[in-house]
């Protein structure tokens, strides 16, 4: 089952797979990454984080 992963801005950060997160580029680059996962989002600048039991994080920088 596919879970999405989403800044609290509503912004799509990746979506976890096979217990990886998938991420993927508008440039056609994707990349599957382990846990746990840190990411700046693209539109707000909060950081996001997410541990292996799933549980998300989102704080201003």
């Amino acid at each position: 089952m596919k879970q999405e992963w989403r800044c609290k801005c509503g912004k799509l950060l990746g979506v976890i797979e096979g217990g990886r997160m998938h991420i993927r580029f508008t440039r056609g680059y994707q990349y599957m990454a382990g846990f746990p996962v840190s990411t700046v989002c693209r539109d707000c600048g909060a950081l996001n984080e997410l541990d292996e039991g799933g549980v998300a994080k989102a704080t201003r920088e």
